[in-house]
Order: structure tokens, then sequence, then C-alpha cells
């Protein structure tokens, strides 16, 4: 069976649905697409030859939704189980037919409250999630507390503006392998960052001042770190080395 073949065999009976559900059907990826006009949200699915869209827009117009797409609301309808709403009824039944190799989100828009989005109360762990807010769009400190404590995922790409009145900072370990940051990044506690994130193989973080591109060097030098294969730093005016190199060529290694 392809994937669509799949799915609406799952939706005869029970029955039918566990055993797809027993097969293991197994799928490349699964991608939540939150855009920028919620008309536009989509799911993608990428089978071994296929790439699929299923719209999960908020409209009941079709001809509104996110173009050459399938319509969620049509497929949802075949789900035989009761839910107020159809975008949580469909993803909870792809969750359970599929096997996806890879799960990611992407957050493109303000969502309000964040925490209330249908997703987290069928999902709450992906390969990656990519929080992308450009604009005059900002992002609420206890939004962004929420992405990072309350989920699980080896990768966090974050690019927006914080709504920081208050001055928030960060301190907590994240939990992820790959860490992208861009947009702001005041927010961002830096000190003893290696030593909370022992588990980290990657990050970049953008426009970060030079005084904690020194203090992370020098955590690195001092083995505050498992793993850590690289390290990246972008600013569009460059770093002076007197800054970020200051005091390292006489410090002793711990490195082995």
């Amino acid at each position: 069976m392809d994937f669509m073949d799949a799915f609406y065999f799952s939706t005869l009976s029970k029955r039918s649905k566990q055993l797809v559900h027993n097969a293991k059907y197994s799928v490349m990826s699964i991608d939540f697409m939150f855009e920028k006009n919620s008309k536009n949200d989509h799911i993608d699915v990428a089978t071994d030859d296929k790439w699929l869209k299923i719209s999960l827009s908020d409209s009941n117009d079709h001809s509104e939704r996110y173009p050459n797409s399938i319509d969620g609301l049509k497929l949802a309808s075949l789900i035989n189980e009761p839910s107020d709403d159809y975008r949580k009824k469909l993803s909870t039944h792809l969750f359970f037919i599929c096997h996806f190799r890879d799960t990611k989100v992407c957050i493109m828009r303000n969502i309000e409250p964040l925490c209330d989005l249908f997703l987290w109360s069928i999902q709450k762990t992906f390969r990656c999630i990519f929080v992308t807010l450009t604009g005059s769009i900002s992002m609420k400190p206890e939004d962004l507390q929420f992405v990072l404590n309350s989920l699980e995922s080896r990768t966090y790409c974050l690019n927006f503006t914080l709504d920081d009145s208050s001055n928030y900072k960060y301190r907590e370990q994240l939990g992820c392998e790959h860490f992208e940051v861009s947009g702001s990044i005041q927010w961002l506690d830096t000190d003893d960052f290696l030593e909370r994130n022992p588990q980290m193989k990657y990050f970049t973080l953008d426009d970060l001042p030079g005084k904690q591109i020194n203090d992370l060097l020098k955590q690195w030098i001092n083995g505050q770190v498992n793993g850590l294969e690289s390290m990246d730093f972008f600013n569009s005016f460059g770093y002076p080395d007197e800054v970020i190199l200051d005091g390292i060529v006489t410090m002793e290694t711990k490195l082995t």
C-alpha cells in the first residue's frame, strides 16, 4: 500500500486501524507547518517516492487553503472518533497508524497562547523545532520557556525578536544536540553554558557580544563539554581578536 491507501484502509474499522498500526507502516517524515497565514497551515508527509501536503487550514473555504494540498478536513471526516478539533483528530490518527522516521515542526507566526496549540497534546518529541518569527512579530518569554522546557527536540532553530521588558534570561539545560539562535540573543545566559549542556554537539549563535564568545572559548578549553564538534559565531561587523581571544593563549588546557 502507498501512504494514502494505508490511510483510507485504516479508517474502515477499528480492526483495520489496528492492522495498519501493527504493520508499523514506515514513512520518511512528517512536518507540521504553521505558516504566517493560518489559512496556509499544512502537514508535509514525505514517503519514499512522494511528497504530500495535507491542509490544516482554519478556513472552511477550500479555495483559500494551501494550493495543491489534500483537504485535511475531508480526511478527518473519515475517522470515526469524537473530537472538537479536526486537526487534532487527524494528527492523532496519523501518529498512531504510521511510524515516522523524522518529525519536525515549524512555527512562523505568533500563536496565542502557544502552549495551547493542538499539536502539543499529541506529540511533544521532535527531531527538529523551528521558530521563525520575523518582521514586527515578537515572542513572549513565557512562550520561549514553554518551547525549551516542555518540548523535546534534538535540534532547535530559533529566529525571533524577544518581547523582553523584564530582562528575561534563560539559564536552564537545553537538552538538545544542535542549537541555532538568530534575531535575539540577549535572552540566552552563556555563563557555564557548556557545563549545563554537556550533550551539545553543534551550536550557532548570531550577534553574541565578543566577551561572551571569549568566555565560551574558555569553557571549551577548560573541558566543560563532552562531545562538542562545532561552535559558530556570526556578526556582520566581525569580532576583534583582542576581545574574543583575550587571555586564551596563556591558559593551561585540560583537553586530552
